[in-house]
């Protein structure tokens, strides 16, 4: 069969070169797959370290900041609320973590406490806690049975505990409040011209008055009282009641106007 041909034949082996070099190229994309997985290995190591050296840091941070507490404060007038009640939720806090102490719960549960107004929390690294409980004053007597205090909750009446010349609030148990916010803002305007309230509030029927010292009633009615009130102040600038302490009432429950009885 190979007989036509004269001259010898040339074959190329050129699949076997490019197998050769598809070899090559396979071999050095094998090697820089593997360089590149590596290099992304010791990234992965090297971030996994620098977390966790940054965590150890924290907590190292964290474990010196948070000392337990040994010293706790508590300044307080003492009058109505006794230290006992006080420690009953401080000792809580001793031996806690500085950093642990919740001071928002704290202050809410010692001012759920009666005559308790307010109370101020701080800290003092490393081992500290500085309170101050801000009592309650007595205000009045509500229907001579309960004591009022300057939040304007009632109390029961302790005669031991009582100081003189409390002022005298009546009326309905349910407007309590209502008596009370009349109250400051009334007693706002007459303390600023030295007027002493000594009663306030409202009868069954709804009528409001004002005894002021010397035992000088202002009677208000159940309408306009708010006007009548400043109808009064306007009197009392204008200098329109002379000899003041020598009248028995005044009674401005009058579209115009205003009557005066003198005491006898």
């Amino acid at each position: 069969m190979f007989r036509n041909f004269k001259k010898p034949v040339l074959i190329k082996l050129s699949f076997l070169k490019k197998t050769k070099k598809n070899k090559k190229k396979q071999t050095r994309f094998n090697f820089f797959s593997k360089f590149r997985q590596g290099s992304k290995n010791k990234r992965s190591y090297k971030s996994l370290l620098l977390v966790l050296i940054f965590t150890l840091i924290l907590s190292f941070i964290y474990v010196s900041l948070n000392q337990p507490i040994r010293v706790i404060n508590i300044e307080s007038d003492f009058k109505r609320v006794s230290l006992k009640t006080i420690q009953s939720i401080t000792s809580e806090m001793k031996n806690k973590g500085f950093l642990s102490v919740r001071q928002s719960l704290i202050k809410k549960k010692l001012e759920s406490f009666n005559w308790v107004k307010s109370v101020q929390l701080s800290k003092e690294w490393p081992d500290t806690i500085n309170i101050t409980v801000i009592e309650d004053d007595v205000v009045g007597i509500w229907n001579n049975e309960l004591l009022l205090n300057s939040s304007g909750s009632l109390y029961a009446l302790d005669k031991r505990v009582i100081p003189g010349e409390l002022i005298q609030f009546f009326g309905p148990e349910d407007l309590v409040d209502e008596v009370y916010e009349q109250f400051k803002l009334y007693n706002n305007e007459l303390i600023a011209r030295g007027i002493l309230i000594e009663k306030i509030g409202l009868d069954l029927r709804g009528s409001w008055s004002v005894t002021v010292r010397p035992g000088i009633e202002i009677k208000l009615g159940d309408q306009n009282t708010d006007e009548r009130f400043d109808r009064f102040l306007m009197i009392w600038d204008k200098s329109l009641l002379e000899n003041f302490e020598l009248i028995s009432y005044i009674d401005l429950r009058y579209a115009e106007g205003f009557v005066i009885k003198r005491k006898n």
